[in-house]
């Protein structure tokens, strides 16, 4: 009987997945010929009952490495790179080594990897969770995340950001807004690469709607945008989607983006448009990524810490690898308004 690292079997899984080891082997395998109903079921017993595959264990298990793995979607974005090097820093200053890796649609690959991790590393730090492979580590190795949900997670104030931004535009007298965010639903890309709701997006979002909403401000469908980025760059899938809402007969004023890199993508489509920002058009970000400051015009963004959450989230791990209990398992970090040039009066109150 196959038998994983952690003594779990591929029928153990079954049981409680409610389906045959032969339907679990082809789900860690991946291949087709279930509903994506019966491979999430079976993701999710492999996640409560800790499974990780055999081929990557190493001689080194059970000894303490003082590493720290972290996983991370990809590793060209400003906002991860911010956080990595406050979890470097703090990371180092504990005496512990950083092994970075990026996810994968594979699910043997992950288990493989979850293997790896647990052989060899004393925590592990999830930045952007995107497949509920992850859940894997919960069971074995501590965890901590960085705005996301988890028993150990780092967040910024995303409600109060998002509120922000909204009051920013309402006192610059704009009442057509709209906002682009994240999508809101798990959906898969081409490479089948599964994508689960970001709840620090989500957050924003609800913070900017409902100051909307309390001005007296009703946001109509077409003004709410969803940027899909599974298939593509953040940027390039911002300046499609911004594209279609300035086309609108009665298009937005002002834009508020769920992240810098969507708002870049933002100023793209506008120059595309002939729009000037931020005469024509407002646009405000969030994260204040080093792009945010060097943007053409320097970008109105709501500014999270990233830099000091990432140090947080590695001390947190370094803690919890020690066997310390943490006096604050969920930190948060406040949220401020950046205003710099891309935000100002409305047409129309400018000419006025």
């Amino acid at each position: 009987m196959a038998q994983s690292n952690s003594g779990v079997t591929l029928a153990d899984v079954g049981s409680v997945a409610g389906v045959s080891k032969m339907t679990v082997s082809n789900v860690i395998n991946g291949k087709n010929g279930m509903s994506e109903e019966t491979r999430q079921r079976v993701l999710k017993a492999i996640a409560q009952c800790g499974y990780v595959a055999n081929s990557a264990a190493r001689v080194l298990a059970g000894r303490s490495m003082n590493l720290l793995g972290v996983i991370l979607p990809q590793f060209d974005s400003l906002y991860l790179s911010e956080i990595l090097l406050g979890a470097s820093v703090a990371a180092e200053k504990n005496g512990f080594d950083l092994a970075v890796f990026t996810t994968s649609s594979n699910v043997k690959r992950e288990l493989e990897r979850a293997t790896l991790l647990r052989s060899l590393a004393d925590g592990v730090l999830l930045l952007m969770p995107v497949a509920i492979e992850h859940q894997i580590f919960m069971n074995s190795i501590p965890v901590v995340s960085i705005n996301a949900d988890g028993p150990y997670t780092i967040r910024a104030d995303n409600k109060r950001g998002g509120q922000l931004a909204a009051r920013h535009l309402l006192e610059l007298g704009h009442t057509r807004i709209a906002h682009m965010h994240f999508p809101t639903e798990a959906i898969k890309s081409r490479q089948d690469t599964v994508y689960v709701p970001r709840a620090d997006a989500l957050e924003r979002g609800e913070g900017f709607l409902e100051t909307l909403a309390l001005a007296g401000l009703t946001t109509p469908g077409s003004y709410l945008v969803i940027c899909n980025t599974l298939d593509c760059w953040v940027e390039t899938a911002a300046q499609e989607a911004a594209l279609n809402l300035l086309r609108l007969t009665e298009p937005p004023t002002a834009i508020f983006a769920a992240s810098d890199e969507m708002a870049i993508g933002i100023l793209w489509a506008a120059q595309i448009m002939g729009l000037r920002v931020p005469e024509d058009l407002s646009v405000i970000g969030f994260d204040d990524s080093a792009r945010a400051a060097n943007s053409n015009p320097p970008l109105t963004t709501v500014r999270q810490p990233l830099r000091e959450m990432g140090a947080a989230a590695a001390q947190l791990l370094c803690n919890l690898a020690r066997g310390e209990t943490p006096n604050e398992p969920h930190p948060c970090f406040p949220t401020s308004l950046i205003v710099r040039s891309s935000t100002a009066k409305p047409p129309w109150r400018s000419a006025a």
